[in-house]
């Protein structure tokens, strides 16, 4: 039996090892690609879970500034009863802080005249993390009393 052309193991030296070559680049850029995908799934969960302790360390800050600026039983209606820095040390929302503003509306305001009642406008700032990875929420609201 003749064949058209020659096939013999000198026109075939290397290209298996070519192959083998060009396979084992494809599988290591397919592993590079997972293992970014890998690292930017795990970074997200993180800034997620520090993004949801800033809103509870903001939440928390309000809750407790209304405390301080509506004791019970007592009249006190002033934002200098307020704290400003808080910082936490409890499981949970350790490592984070907040800020709170306070400022009373005007008299001038009709709205607030109407009403007949102190009306206060109150900002809370939670901070979680530091350094490079650091993350804040705001919450605003208004208290009357």
């Amino acid at each position: 039996m003749i064949l058209p052309f020659p096939i013999s193991p000198k026109h075939q030296q290397g290209s298996a090892l070519t192959i083998a070559i060009f396979v084992i680049v494809v599988m290591a850029l397919l592993a590079v690609g997972l293992l970014q995908m890998i690292d930017d799934g795990s970074r997200n969960a993180s800034w997620e879970v520090l993004g949801t302790r800033a809103d509870l360390a903001a939440n928390s800050a309000l809750e407790r500034s209304l405390a301080e600026l509506f004791p019970l039983n007592v009249g006190t209606d002033d934002c200098a009863a307020v704290t400003t820095d808080i910082s936490y040390a409890g499981a949970g929302l350790e490592g984070c802080s907040a800020i709170v503003e306070c400022s009373p509306l005007g008299e001038g305001d009709g709205e607030v005249a109407e009403l007949g009642q102190r009306v206060f406008d109150l900002l809370a700032t939670g901070i979680c993390g530091s350094g490079e990875v650091q993350v804040e929420r705001k919450i605003a609201i208004q208290a009357r009393g």
